[in-house]
């Protein structure tokens, strides 16, 4: 364990998981963390961050369609907490740290996918 946001208390390791962590914070906190993961990573080209938290379409993907991860986004705003993020705003994300968004694989659940 340590302080996401402070490098110095992750130790050195090779993959960063997190879940249901980073959709509770701003774009510039969610840019902090990344950047402190990548310092924790032994080999910072070789070495992965695993995010499992809704990925929301894109906005032309959804073609009108209900999606449950949309809606559940929606609730999520109304709560209060920050909400969800699209694939593309993950990827702009990770680019920030220095990272590249290779995939998302998609779950079964609504609140989980899987950015790597």
């Amino acid at each position: 364990a340590g302080n996401m946001f402070d490098p110095s208390t992750i130790p050195q390791c090779d993959v960063i998981f997190t879940k249901h962590v980073l959709c509770d914070f701003s774009d510039d906190y969610v840019v902090q963390a990344l950047l402190s993961f990548r310092s924790a990573l032994a080999d910072s080209n070789e070495g992965k961050v695993i995010i499992m938290d809704a990925v929301l379409p894109n906005g032309d993907d959804l073609n009108g369609k209900w999606n449950a991860a949309v809606s559940f986004d929606v609730l999520l705003m109304l709560s209060g907490r920050r909400g969800e993020r699209s694939r593309l705003e993950w990827s702009n994300l990770a680019k920030k740290a220095g990272f590249v968004l290779e995939y998302v694989l998609a779950t079964s659940a609504v609140t989980v996918d899987l950015a790597v």
